[in-house]
Formats: structure tokens, sequence, C-alpha cells
């Protein structure tokens, strides 16, 4: 049924009504909300104009002098930690290694010139050897790949050979990792002949046990130890050989000197001299690491302990002030040509130095003996080191030919 004319109207009405409100309602202005921090801000004004306070607590800070002072206290407590460093003892422990430092070093570069002489005379080379360098009497159009192979490769093997003899008597107080003792027992035929030795043993001392008989002591071989002077000397000769080794392959990127130039004429790409630098990096801090041990275990020649108190003013003075010196007097003896390879070469000894510090913070207290030492100066070592220094520096500074018949 149709409705009436009156509602008709009326709905008409109610519809234009709505229709007005709603196009008002989306062209006029808009009351949005506010945003959070807005109303956090309006909430707190609120809370503040009540009276309300909120009193953050603040951790006391401790009273710390100026910064000047804080300076001047630790170099002052370094100082009292490092000044024994300077006393007579002391002194005379950093004579006796710079002695050592600079024969070692002056022995392995003569040798060192010596192999790449001769190597070179096997090469048919004239050259003549000179402190800072060895001078080849050839043409560099006359090099074959041969020649720069055999001539620069021979002497970086000497020296790694040399480093290698004199790290023997290192070997038997170096820790091995527990992994080498477990390879004695890996297949099932190396536990069985584990187990039957053990067996045997076990029974042995059973069948001892029961007719109470001990069995013959046998006679000791009195093993010769060789002095720690000695050790010493080979520890620096055992640096340096490696210094010599891997110096030619940490700087080979800069210029291509002894094994470098091996390596720029094998490769003759600069991404494989990062490489090669890389790894000679890496092994000298590693060589340095594990042998930084044996500068410790030197302390027995002046001192009856080693612990926190004197471990870093020892190490100072046998290992780090020798270096610094020894460099001093290898670069001034170059005096009046400098030759940038060997001062690069007397400082790649320090990448070796550079575990020692962190190892000397850690390592723990050593006991030798008890018995009195007395701190004196190697006038025998002294004596011989002044002959084999100058006999080397002199012949080197006036050249050493070793030339073709």
């Amino acid at each position: 049924m149709r409705p009436s004319f009156f509602k008709r109207v009326k709905r008409a009405i109610k519809l234009e009504f709505r229709r007005i409100k709603d196009e008002h309602r989306s062209t006029g202005r808009r009351h949005r909300r506010p945003s959070l921090s807005s109303r956090f801000r309006h909430w707190f004004k609120k809370l503040t104009a009540k009276g309300v306070r909120v009193e953050r607590r603040r951790p006391a800070k401790p009273h710390l002098p100026p910064l000047t002072r804080r300076i001047k206290s630790f170099y002052r407590r370094q100082w009292d930690k490092y000044r024994v460093v300077f006393s007579s003892n002391y002194l005379i422990i950093i004579l006796n290694s710079t002695i050592l430092y600079l024969v070692s070093f002056f022995l392995v570069h003569f040798l060192t010139h010596l192999v790449t002489g001769i190597t070179a005379y096997f090469c048919d080379i004239s050259t003549t050897l000179n402190y800072t360098f060895v001078d080849f009497h050839i043409r560099y159009w006359n090099w074959t790949e041969e020649m720069v192979i055999v001539v620069f490769s021979v002497p970086a093997i000497f020296a790694l050979i040399i480093a290698l003899l004199t790290a023997i008597p290192f070997t038997q107080r170096l820790k091995k990792p527990r992994i080498l003792h477990r390879l004695r027992y890996i297949t099932k035929s190396q536990r069985r002949k584990h187990r039957q030795l053990r067996r045997k043993n076990q029974l042995d001392l059973q069948v001892q046990r029961l007719q109470k008989t001990t069995p013959p002591e046998e006679k000791r071989k009195v093993k010769k130890r060789i002095s720690w002077s000695i050790r010493l000397f080979l520890l620096w000769t055992l640096y340096h050989s490696a210094t010599y080794f891997f110096s030619g392959m940490l700087y080979a990127f800069l210029f291509h000197r002894r094994f470098g130039y091996v390596i720029w004429y094998a490769f003759n790409n600069y991404a494989f001299d990062l490489l090669f630098s890389a790894v000679a990096f890496l092994a000298l801090v590693i060589i340095g690491y594990i042998f930084s041990v044996q500068f410790f275990n030197s302390g027995r020649m002046y001192l009856n302990s080693l612990n926190e108190r004197n471990r870093m003013p020892f190490v100072v003075s046998q290992a780090i002030f020798p270096f610094i010196i020894g460099t001093i007097v290898t670069i001034a003896m170059q005096i009046p040509d400098f030759d940038l390879a060997l001062v690069l070469l007397n400082f790649s000894l320090f990448f070796l130095l550079l575990p020692l510090p962190s190892r000397a913070a850690g390592y723990d207290t050593l006991h030798f003996d008890k018995r009195e030492k007395v701190v004196k100066i190697y006038w025998h070592w002294l004596a011989w080191s002044v002959v084999i220094i100058l006999s080397v520096y002199i012949a080197l500074k006036t050249g050493i030919p070793i030339r073709l018949p």
C-alpha cells in the first residue's frame, strides 16, 4: 500500500536534511584528536598546576680530581713501577741483551749477504757485498726468470732454515696442543696396542709387588743443558732470521727487495703483494706470541722469581730496550747512505715483540731457584761482539767482491 502524502513529504525532508548535513561534514573543518605527546604534556601541566612534583633521584657522582692531576698521577705511578729499569742491575741486563742482539743481527746479516753472493756466483753473476745491499754486476735485461727465482729465494730459505735450527732448543719447553696427543689413538689398532701396553705394565707392577722386588735403577744420561746466555743469543738469532724471511713478503707492496722481488716477478699482481704482506704480518705476530715465553724463562739468568712486580720491568730491559738501542745502532751504521729496505727490516722485528706486553700482563709467576745470583756483565760476549761487529762492518763497508774468473 502506498504511504500517504504527508509521510512521503516527511521522509523527503529527512533525506534532504541528512544530505545537507553530510555535505557540511565532508567539506567543513574536522576536529581531530590531539597526539599522544600533546595529551601527555597537557596531563603533566594539570598535575603540576595541582602541586604534584616528581623528583628524579640521580646517583651521587664520585668526586674526581681535575684531568691534569689524574694524568700526572698516572705517569707518576708508571714511573714508580718502571724506574727500576734505570738501576744498575737492570742497566747491566740491557747491556748484555743488546750485545747479543747486535751479534746475532750482524751474523745473520752477513751470512745472508754471503749466501746471496755465492748463489749469484753459481748463476754466473759477479757481485760486491756491501753493508746495505748486494751490488749485482749484471744489466737488468740480462736477468732471466730462473736467475731471479734462485738468487733471491735461496737467501730467504737459508734464513728460514736458520730460524728452524735455532728454534730447536725451545721446542721442548713449548706446550703441545692436546690434539697432537690424541693423534696416537685415532685408529682401532693404535687403541688396542695402547691398552695391551698399559695392561702389561700393570701386570709387571703387580708381579713386582708380590715378589717384593724393585726394578734395577737405570743409569740416567746426564743431559748437557745449554746456558741461558747462549739460549738468548739463539732466540735473537731466531727473531732476526724470521724477520729477514718475512720482511721481504711484508713490504712487497712497497718495493721489491729480497723475497718480495720473487713475488713480484712470479705473480706481477698487486693483490698478491697485499696477500703475502698480510700472511707475513700474521706469521710474525704468531711467532712472537709463541716464543715470547722464552724471554720470561730467561729471567733465571738474573732473578730467583718472575712475578707481577718485576715481570714488565724485566721484559722492558731484556727485550724492548735492546730492540730500540740495537735498531738505532744498526741504522746509524748506514751513514751516509741510508737504505729504506734495511731500515724497515730492522723495524720489522717490532711485530715479533708486539705480543710481549699482553702475554706479560697475564702470565703466571715463575719460581726459578733460591741460590743467590749476581748480575754481571758478560765480558767474553762483549769482547767477541766487538770483534765480530767491527769485522763485519769494516768488511761490508769496504765491499767484499765475489767475481767470476
